[in-house]
């Protein structure tokens, strides 16, 4: 089941200068805050003239897609998607 939001998150990355690679390792979202254990991938997208940079994550229950906009840095929560089974 997936939720689409489009709310704005305080979030945690850590950045690997070596491999070059960044991931989000927390976010705080209505008071909660999530730790991140893996990333599935990472991409680009231009919104009108702005790169941003999406973030698929998961928790170990829930998967996350985060956005980044390079312009402003602003971390917004985009989708979670429920790992429930439905009866």
């Amino acid at each position: 089941m997936q939720d689409i939001f489009e709310e704005p998150v305080s979030a945690l990355f850590s950045y690997n200068a070596k491999t070059q690679a960044i991931m989000p390792r927390k976010m705080v979202w209505k008071g909660r805050e999530y730790t991140f254990t893996k990333l599935g991938y990472h991409h680009t997208v231009r919104i009108g003239r702005i790169l941003n940079h999406i973030f698929h994550v998961t928790d170990g229950t829930n998967d996350y897609r985060l956005r980044v906009n390079t312009e402003t840095l602003e971390v917004v929560l985009e989708d979670v998607y429920h790992d429930r089974l439905t009866a």
